[in-house]
């Protein structure tokens, strides 16, 4: 009888673990490429892929991408930093930009189930928000304009489309905004800012004095995250912007 009291209380135990959300543990990547032109004007896929490899994550979201423009001809910069990261590359186009186009995207390790671009307000150049889907969880990409009204519009549109997503939803991107600015202050209220660890400034990279790049969790539907991690990377001449990792683990709404 002993026994059997003891294999009830295990199955029940059992059962009731399995019916709690699964925690889902990731690591991502931000990073505004320019176009992989670093600070010395040397244009190197090889050393924004370098950075990626070092960081070891499953997911980068990737900001200014040209892709067989005049500008720099020959040269799909989306697709050359996947092959030499072994990830699986989703591009966003915002403009058609001298005979090819230029845009942001995203590389993942795991294959997209599937993914979506949304259209952003901007005055100067379009900008968009790119949602792609993975098994657990979305990763979100975008690059607000460098106009006010048009980021704060952009927030609201940002809050609607991941309100309507069916898995925890965590976007990164350069927001083009500082941590006290009324766009960021909007996102607050729908989403867990992470925190960075260390100095949290992303720009310019080689002498940091701004945080304009941020990775965040939707957290309108009821996930919560706890930010293992999330630091900015010292990569002084690879680019403009300086990169940032976070680790977290998040746990979807019950």
């Amino acid at each position: 009888m002993k026994h059997f009291s003891i294999l009830l209380t295990f199955f029940a135990f059992c059962i009731l673990s399995s019916c709690g959300p699964r925690q889902i543990q990731t690591r991502l990547m931000c990073y505004n490429v320019h176009n992989c032109v670093g600070l010395d004007g040397e244009l190197s896929v090889e050393r924004i892929a370098g950075v990626i490899n070092n960081a070891e994550v499953e997911a980068v979201a990737l900001q200014e991408l040209d892709s067989m423009t005049t500008r720099y001809p020959g040269h799909d910069m989306l697709s050359e930093v996947a092959a030499l990261t072994g990830m699986y590359p989703t591009y966003a186009p915002t403009i058609d930009y001298r005979g090819g186009k230029y845009g942001i995207g995203m590389l993942t390790r795991e294959k997209p189930l599937s993914y979506r671009q949304v259209p952003l307000p901007c005055r100067s150049e379009p900008r968009a928000l790119l949602i792609v889907e993975l098994e657990d969880y979305y990763y979100c990409c975008t690059h607000l304009s460098l106009h006010e009204e048009d980021r704060i519009s952009s927030v609201a549109i940002i809050i609607e489309e991941l309100s309507k997503l069916d898995k925890p939803a965590i976007i990164a991107g350069d927001f083009n905004a500082l941590p006290n600015s009324f766009p960021m202050m909007a996102l607050g209220r729908k989403f867990h800012v992470f925190e960075k660890s260390g100095t949290p400034y992303t720009f310019p990279a080689n002498e940091p004095k701004r945080e304009i790049d941020y990775v965040a969790l939707y957290t309108g539907g009821g996930a919560t995250a706890e930010v293992v991690e999330h630091r900015v990377l010292s990569a002084p001449v690879e680019s403009d912007h300086a990169p940032m990792v976070a680790e977290v683990v998040i746990t979807p709404a019950k």
